[in-house]
């Protein structure tokens, strides 16, 4: 009796998380307006600071806060050092580095003092990840209750259940993170080499720097997607020969270059990994070695 297997040949793409490519080409479209105005001679109907490097700096990182939710620290660092420098374009006679110095030393500060209080801020798991279990004859985090005579069976059960879904909790955020790749790179770089087997992909942001990200040992289960942004900046992704890699990001002044060696080796329809994001001024190189 012949077997029958229904395949899909048209795989649907997993949701896109980028939130950030349909702000930017709004921006751009306004800029792009007011540009055109001020070209056909009405740009008195604008200041002259708003075409502005500073004014620039101070978009950019307000499009990096509204789609993180500012939870990520390069917007606020763009939006404060473009807000200075253009309070110099609009006061002559500000001096920048009297405010600059001062502000930078009060954030670390503040920076200091949130990060001790802060516990870590875990992703949230998806809800199909399963939640590991102890799998030891004995636990030894477990909550030690003291079983008496006044002691009621069903409380006592409710403690350790209670005790025991806190540290499959904990586990679970621990393992979750270990799995989800975030990179954020400002003025500078980050290498990673992903090992984890049940990699679930992520974020990667590059404001003025560069990351390399190896992915020659990770596995994965399901199609995955990394987000990336670049402004002026660049990302390297290595992945392995048999995985099927789809590039989907928005290149504005960028490159998106696939660098991958072309061999006689048969491709691995589970393993679909899928690039999004947007790229200012920047590259995103796909290799394979």
């Amino acid at each position: 009796m012949e077997k029958t297997t229904h395949t899909n040949p048209n795989p649907q793409l997993p949701p896109s998380n980028n939130k950030s490519s349909t702000t930017v080409g709004a921006i751009i479209i306004l800029f792009g307006v007011f540009l055109l105005l001020n070209n056909l001679d009405l740009g008195f109907l604008f200041p002259s600071w708003l075409f502005s490097v500073p004014m620039i700096l101070i978009i950019v990182g307000l499009v990096i806060g509204i789609n993180s939710k500012f939870e990520k620290k390069s917007s606020f660092i763009l939006i404060a050092i473009g807000g200075i420098f253009l309070l110099r374009k609009i006061f002559g006679d500000f001096n920048p580095f009297q405010v600059l110095f001062p502000a930078i030393a009060i954030i670390i500060g503040i920076y200091i003092i949130n990060r001790n209080r802060k516990a870590p801020n875990f992703p949230t798991p998806p809800n199909d990840t399963p939640t590991p279990h102890p799998t030891d004859e004995y636990d030894w985090d477990r909550r030690v209750v003291n079983l008496t005579d006044d002691t009621d069976p069903s409380q006592a059960q409710s403690a350790t259940a209670d005790a025991s879904n806190k540290y499959s909790g904990a586990q679970s955020q621990f393992q979750f993170s270990e799995n989800y790749l975030k990179v954020e790179a400002l003025f500078g770089s980050a290498n990673k080499i992903i090992l984890s087997k049940n990699f679930l992909g992520g974020t990667i942001t590059n404001i003025f720097g560069g990351s390399v990200i190896n992915l020659l040992q990770a596995d994965f289960s399901q199609p995955i997607v990394i987000d990336t942004f670049q402004l002026f900046g660049s990302t390297k992704i290595i992945v392995p020969p048999h995985w099927i890699v789809t590039p989907s990001v928005s290149s504005i002044f960028g490159d998106m270059d696939d660098r991958r060696i072309m061999i006689n080796h048969p491709y691995d329809e589970s393993k679909k990994l899928y690039l999004t994001g947007t790229s200012i001024f920047g590259t995103v190189t796909i290799k394979n070695s």
